[in-house]
């Protein structure tokens, strides 16, 4: 049976990992039943990362001559994640553009966004854009949206789910008050570069 990926339905998934209505720095937080299975997950997921690891090879392999960095944290955020720049992007250059897949282990269930950053004097700019992403970033998510489908069977979010919130629910990682976070927040990260 095919997990339910409805707004509401992942709303009801995240309150099963952390607690309502604690903050991170609360002891009760890393006590509860909700933090302690979370931290369950997570360690067992460092444990088994095999298919993981084979997958950002693949992207290797998928995407010659583009630099790719694997930035999954597990011991703090419940997803995979991995960036893919654009051709041309060169270690230590003035522009850095790329396309990050983010993979959930709450949920089959991933998002894509773009990153953008140059910095070249006062020509200094940074931004991220969720889908529909500017024209020169979409050869590379429809890449990665094709190849997390078909090894991990995954589906994408919705702009408009990732970005309900879950008010009384506050995630391991980031910066926010009770009714800050998203269920981006929960299901990946809040930190996004």
């Amino acid at each position: 049976m095919k997990q339910e990926l409805t707004a509401d339905a992942l709303v009801r998934l995240v309150h099963r990992y952390y607690p309502s209505g604690v903050l991170i720095d609360e002891p009760r937080y890393k006590d509860s039943e909700e933090a302690q299975r979370l931290e369950k997950l997570l360690q067992d997921r460092m444990q088994h990362m095999n298919d993981w690891e084979r997958f950002v090879r693949r992207l290797h392999d998928e995407f010659p001559g583009c630099m790719l960095w694997d930035r999954t944290l597990l011991q703090h955020d419940p997803c995979y994640i991995c960036q893919v720049a654009l051709p041309g992007v060169a270690m230590g250059g003035d522009r850095y553009d790329a396309v990050v897949c983010m993979l959930s282990l709450l949920a089959p269930a991933y998002a894509l966004y773009a990153t953008h950053t140059l910095d070249a004097g006062a020509l200094s700019e940074s931004w991220i854009r969720f889908p529909p992403l500017p024209p020169e970033f979409q050869a590379h998510e429809a890449k990665l949206a094709e190849l997390i489908e078909s090894t991990f069977g995954f589906t994408c979010l919705s702009n408009d789910v990732l970005s309900t919130p879950v008010p009384e629910l506050r995630p391991r990682t980031g910066h926010f008050a009770l009714g800050g976070a998203r269920l981006i927040d929960c299901l990946f990260t809040p930190n996004r570069i």
